[in-house]
């Protein structure tokens, strides 16, 4: 799963509707939705992290490839 900015006004106007009307997710759920397991605090804080970055270089963000990059990280400090 992929993130980014929204590209013009109606996007963005789109995006803060669906938050609005609650169909907006949090990071957490975002990640729990795509590993199938809770995510730790420290986790959501990287991603978060990684999304600020990714925002201001203007690049899309691959979630999926922070959290394997997590947790093969994880597993060489283990």
């Amino acid at each position: 799963m992929t993130v980014r900015q929204p590209a013009d006004d109606d996007e963005f106007q789109k995006a803060m509707i669906a938050i609005v009307t609650g169909l907006g997710k949090s990071i957490g759920e975002v990640i729990e939705q795509i590993t199938g397991e809770a995510p730790t605090d420290e986790q959501v804080e990287a991603v978060r992290n990684r999304l600020h970055m990714a925002k201001e270089d203007g690049v899309q963000l691959d979630i999926a490839e922070i959290m394997a990059s997590l947790n093969t990280m994880a597993d060489e400090w283990a």
